[in-house]
């Protein structure tokens, strides 16, 4: 009986430390350049939607103008 607690004491703390070793993700900075590019990308994805939300703001308010004179 003392051999079987012993030995899942042992197997469980074992295995807790592999899992935390296996699943911890060390980050130490990412790649400035890969960083650098996305945030380019993401900054024209941004104005690229500006881009086509502005004139369908203009048609918006022109049309809710159009119907309020009706």
């Amino acid at each position: 009986m003392k051999n079987k607690k012993i030995f899942f004491i042992i197997f469980t703390s074992l295995l807790f430390i592999i899992l935390i070793f296996a699943l911890a993700s060390y980050s130490f900075g990412a790649d400035q350049k890969l960083v650098n590019t996305m945030k380019k990308a993401f900054e024209q994805i941004q104005d690229w939607l500006i881009k086509l939300a502005t004139p369908a703001a203009a048609v918006a308010v022109r049309c809710r103008g159009f119907y309020e004179e009706i």
